[in-house]
């Protein structure tokens, strides 16, 4: 079996109280029987502590008690889990030994990730040199994958490798080398839409059909969708209200020397965006097979990108200044809110069929 992850993946470590934000607040984690189980036997304190703090949720599962706050009950004044600190990291439960690792498993291969809504994930692939995938065989028996045709998940790895290289390795802007992949997605999608998967391996970039749009007007729209998602933190919505007013309030002399300045105080910020993008690419255009949804990921790929580097562009102007972690925050935040929000995701994906009102290529292509 083949195992595939980014070159940086085993680097991470949880910070713990140094975290910027935590893992262990508004998301329910649903515990299994074993872990059930296995909490019987914690150190006395602790047992008590665990007894008060899991709840039946409203599907009777058990879970840990979230406070008005959101927090976890388990979640110390330091920024620790308690079970990590009094019984050892071995003891916590699945859900939480794994955060922010995600592994998706299509038979033959198995390839992880670090979800960029953990603000530690998040600034590790900022800082990268690159975003590269390690790859080896774990000596394995490759595992049946039913209900996909082999040819389908060979042609998306091919497609996405060729995303891959166009997006680390081509020439242009970031935004140009964005445009390949969407027209190389607008290609795929036409394959899977006919199940001619031996196509894949034939891809050419094809220009998507659509309206002109600028740059700010495409910002605007996807912060817009955005802020019309169900939030789970109130916080985000408010941090996108404010910046489309900010941006709405630009003249187009004004948006220009905002781009300029920006660019010119944080020249790091189109490789940063191009992890990104490497990252969602990675961790999102395999699951087509799924859905035969290839070119909604793609601009959902491409129109996070361009509404992250305006969020990015906006801080620098509020605060005078945007610092990695400023940087990582905002793509952490996006995690959390969109990527890992399922429907929010799926309604995105469905969004970008629509070219007449997301002409993204357009967009990316006069950027």
């Amino acid at each position: 079996m083949r195992r595939r992850e980014p070159d940086y993946y085993r680097k991470f470590r949880c910070i713990g109280g140094a975290c910027p934000d935590t893992c262990c607040k508004d998301w329910e984690i649903v515990l299994d029987e074993q872990t059930l189980e296995a909490y019987q036997q914690a150190p006395q304190g602790l047992r008590e502590r665990l007894k008060a703090g899991i709840v039946d949720n409203e599907d009777g599962e058990r879970c840990f008690r979230l406070g008005e706050d959101g927090r976890c009950a388990m979640l110390t004044q330091d920024g620790w889990c308690a079970v990590q600190r009094e019984w050892g990291e071995e003891h916590l439960c699945g859900h939480c030994a794994a955060y922010p690792r995600f592994v998706e498993e299509y038979g033959c291969l198995t390839e992880s990730a670090l979800a960029i809504s953990c603000p530690e994930a998040a600034r590790l692939l900022l800082e990268a040199p690159g975003f590269a995938l390690v790859e080896e065989e774990d000596g394995g028996a490759d595992l049946p994958f039913e209900g996909v045709d082999g040819g389908m998940l060979s042609g998306l790895e091919h497609t996405r490798a060729m995303a891959l290289e166009a997006l680390t390795r081509g020439e242009g802007t970031v935004w140009k080398r964005l445009a390949q992949v969407l027209a190389l997605a607008y290609d795929g999608q036409d394959a899977l839409d006919f199940c001619a998967y031996d196509q894949l391996f034939q891809c050419a970039p094809l220009e998507p059909q659509g309206a002109e749009m600028g740059g700010r007007e495409m910002a605007l729209r996807v912060l817009e969708r955005w802020m019309a998602l169900e939030p789970l933190r109130p916080e985000w919505p408010a941090l996108l209200q404010s910046r489309c007013a900010q941006l709405s309030g630009l003249d187009e002399g004004a948006y220009d020397a905002l781009r300029a300045g920006f660019q010119e105080a944080y020249p790091q910020w189109e490789g940063q965006l191009t992890r990104v993008a490497g990252y969602l690419i990675f961790r999102h255009w395999l699951k087509a097979v799924n859905d035969d949804g290839l070119y909604g990921r793609a601009v959902l790929v491409g129109g996070a990108c361009v509404a992250l580097y305006h969020l990015m562009a906006l801080e620098w102007q509020a605060q005078g200044t945007l610092s990695v972690e400023g940087a990582a925050a905002l793509c952490s935040a996006f995690g959390r809110e969109v990527e890992h929000m399922e429907d929010n995701f799926m309604a995105l994906v469905e969004d970008g069929y629509h070219l007449e009102r997301w002409p993204l290529y357009q967009c990316l292509m006069g950027l």
